[in-house]
């Protein structure tokens, strides 16, 4: 399967050009800078901060941003992956970078499901933002350094 993925004409044409790479991969960290800059705005205002715009308000403007970027970093990060996908899957960096992504993701559902900006007083919701904080700072951690640790 990985072979398949390394030998799309997609991921052969990243490897060869010498513009289209370095363009997706600009992509893909301008939009984790997105991403994870409006996930963390939204927690800081259910955690109290910046009380004189509505929570409403605030996750009214910034999620679609968030929902926006993440869109764009999931179709980059598997572009980016397709080049070199039998290393990215022996890197435990990359793994982990993957395991915190889906803990915030989850951590994202259970905000939004459980309807958690209508209730922000809440011990839980309040923990559910701090923990969003550090999933998204520690995935931008690991996402950095897969290329330095953990190399198969």
């Amino acid at each position: 399967m990985l072979e398949t993925i390394e030998n799309l004409a997609l991921a052969n044409y990243l490897r060869r050009d010498i513009f289209a790479y370095p363009i997706v991969n600009a992509l893909h960290i301008l939009s984790l800078g997105v991403l994870v800059t409006s996930t963390i705005l939204m927690d800081i205002r259910v955690l109290g901060g910046g009380r004189q715009i509505p929570l409403g308000v605030a996750i009214a403007v910034l999620r679609p941003l968030a929902i926006g970027a993440l869109a764009v970093a999931v179709t980059t990060g598997a572009l980016l992956f397709s080049v070199q996908p039998s290393q990215y899957v022996g890197n435990p960096v990359f793994l982990t970078k993957l395991g915190l992504i889906g803990l915030a993701l989850a951590n994202a559902g259970f905000f939004v499901l459980g309807r958690r900006h209508l209730v922000a007083e809440r011990a839980m919701t309040r923990l559910s933002a701090a923990a969003s904080i550090l999933f998204w700072i520690l995935a931008v951690f690991a996402g950095r350094a897969i290329a330095f640790f953990g190399g198969s």
